[in-house]
């Protein structure tokens, strides 16, 4: 039968909500596939819209058959275009994909069905920040299956954030747990980009029982037992563990050469509170009580002595002025704590003389068959900043005369990053000794004019 084109061929334009101009055809078939025209459907046999084939091309993120499972048609079902514009618009609002377009086609053999999409741009990781029940791998495993197009990160738009969510509340519910989940989107540390999507639980109480560790001697393992202790009772949440790995047990082994340490917490195990601990809880708080023992794994690796350093890019100051400010000596294990703690004090002799913008890297050059460690202490000065505006807020004209009159670096000298250290306490003495000031101090560094401005915030204290 033949058919006129424009009768063979019709494309739709429909928008949804929060994605781009959404396509939507009815390609032509080949001479061997009996075609109607749209608008037919009702007239088409009902073997010839059975669906037996779903067809997805164009996205480099999800395979074809997590696609055709999130559009929700199954193979089998009697499908039109009604359905198949459902379908795609179903896609469309999870928010992984730019644009989708579709085509079908159908003979007395069935309707095949073809996706045409273009992935979203941006996508973030996922946290699951206390969801003690359930393993990592059974929450990425089970939300997998009801919502196929989430495989640990998700689109900055969408619905499907909020599908993840539903799917984590009904495992909620299917375990007894009488929680309600919530989830927060998580920018980036000072901007406005977003780093991650955060769900955690609500309206339960996730406490922190007790600390374990492996892989440590008995003389590493007391200071750390009593580190953990103070967290003993404190609510959990994974961001607490993993804080406690990175700023108490690592530095405990980077103090002693052992600079690859690493330590993982375990998978949170949910133990039975005992009928004290929840009654306790119960009157207090009217929640449930949970309880988690956890286990950090710790792995060494090499202890690494120092084998030397050599300065590069400081031009202004002399290698030798920073010797002596370096606690590090060579042969010894290398501790990096110190030597941070080391640098940080050869920044501030840079800000003293000006280069308030210095930076200090430490580039390791490792030799693990010798087990040494050499730095190359990389500087980078940046240019001399001099003192731009001086302001004194929350005190009167009286005061403010007082303090500018002695503050010593007068506008236009090289700024001395050190000097608001020592002119605090002397400023402090000039103000009335019956109110009791606080100050917060503000330093700029204006990078256009190669100034820094100092902004003086002066409030008295409420009595006691």
């Amino acid at each position: 039968m033949k058919i006129p084109f424009s009768n063979a061929l019709r494309r739709s334009l429909v928008r949804v909500p929060g994605l781009p101009l959404l396509c939507f055809g009815l390609l032509c078939a080949s001479a061997a596939t009996q075609v109607q025209p749209p608008g037919s459907a009702k007239n088409i046999p009902a073997v010839d819209s059975k669906l037996i084939e779903i067809k997805v091309t164009g996205s480099k993120r999800f395979t074809p058959e997590e696609i055709a499972a999130a559009s929700g048609l199954p193979l089998g079902a009697t499908a039109d275009d009604e359905v198949f514009r459902k379908a795609a618009r179903q896609l469309g609002e999870t928010g992984a994909f730019n644009n989708i377009a579709y085509s079908f086609t159908y003979s007395s053999a069935g309707t095949r069905l073809a996706f045409q999409v273009t992935d979203a741009d941006k996508f973030v990781p996922a946290h699951f920040n206390d969801f003690v029940w359930f393993t990592d791998q059974e929450l990425l495993q089970k939300v997998h299956e009801r919502a196929p197009l989430f495989s640990g990160e998700l689109p900055t738009s969408g619905r499907l954030p909020d599908q993840v969510s539903d799917i984590l509340q009904a495992m909620l519910v299917e375990n007894g747990v009488p929680g309600h989940v919530e989830y927060l989107r998580t920018p980036v540390p000072g901007g406005g980009q977003l780093a991650s999507i955060d769900y955690s639980v609500a309206n339960v109480i996730i406490r922190l029982r007790h600390i374990e560790f492996t892989g440590m001697e008995a003389s590493e393992l007391l200071p750390l037992q009593a580190a953990a202790e103070k967290l003993s009772g404190r609510d959990y949440y994974r961001a607490l563990l993993n804080e406690f790995v990175e700023h108490t047990v690592l530095p405990a082994y980077h103090e002693r050469g052992y600079l690859k340490a690493s330590g993982t917490p375990s998978q949170p195990k949910v133990v039975k509170a005992n009928a004290a601990e929840t009654a306790a809880e119960t009157n207090n708080n009217k929640q449930a009580l949970t309880l988690v023992d956890v286990t950090i794994a710790v792995t060494p690796g090499i202890q690494y002595k120092l084998s030397g350093w050599n300065w590069s890019g400081n031009k202004s100051i002399p290698a030798k002025d920073f010797q002596p400010l370096l606690h590090a000596q060579a042969g010894q294990p290398a501790n990096t704590v110190q030597l941070g703690d080391d640098l940080r004090v050869v920044q501030q002799l840079y800000g003293s003389r000006g280069y308030v913008t210095a930076t200090i890297k430490a580039n390791a050059e490792y030799d693990d068959t010798a087990g040494t460690v050499a730095y190359e202490l990389a500087v980078t000065e940046g240019a001399v900043y001099r003192m731009g505006e001086l302001e004194f807020r929350g005190i009167d004209n009286s005061l403010t005369a007082r303090l500018r009159a002695a503050w010593k670096i007068r506008p236009g000298d090289v700024y001395d990053s050190s000097y608001l250290k020592e002119f605090l306490p002397q400023a402090r003495k000039l103000l009335p000794p019956t109110i009791d000031w606080e100050v917060a101090p503000h330093v700029t560094a204006i990078a256009k004019d190669r100034t820094v401005d100092v902004d003086l915030q002066y409030t008295a204290k409420a009595p006691q």
